[in-house]
């Protein structure tokens, strides 16, 4: 599991995202989506995805008041699918900011949003773009 934290300033907005992550790392999650304000359905559905152990599945949980984001990603079994499910949680992000800010979806400043957040995922997320690179991180942290 990697861990990455990031701040997007014209939003006043914290994210937290979890990358290839196995059920051994349920409890932890767990706490920090109610930390965040999980509750309810929500964290129990979030309990269930978490525990099942489904590679290409990911969750994305926003506290629209307290302007923060925790995201998981699982493990994939392709770097397309990587793709795919980074794409999905991504745009999950993108939606609660742009609720919680008024921004239009539609808008360009969405996109902008959307290309930020890329940006600042990128570090991480090139590393499970890779066959090589992935295949290195899961055996190391999967």
């Amino acid at each position: 599991m990697i861990i990455q934290d990031f701040y997007i300033p014209d939003y006043n907005w914290n994210v937290r995202v979890y990358y290839a992550i196995n059920c051994y790392y349920t409890e932890r999650i767990i706490m920090d989506l109610y930390r965040t304000g999980c509750r309810g359905d929500s964290l129990k559905r979030a309990y269930r995805n978490l525990t099942e152990g489904r590679m290409n599945t990911g969750l994305t949980y926003s506290d629209y008041r307290r302007r923060e984001t925790v995201m998981v990603i699982s493990l994939t079994s392709t770097p397309e699918e990587f793709q795919n499910s980074w794409d999905h949680e991504k745009g999950h992000l993108c939606r609660h900011i742009s609720k919680a800010c008024g921004i239009d979806p539609y808008g360009e400043e969405a996109q902008y949003l959307s290309g930020y957040v890329g940006q600042k995922m990128f570090p991480v997320a090139k590393k499970f773009l890779c066959e090589h690179c992935r295949t290195d991180l899961i055996k190391n942290y999967g």
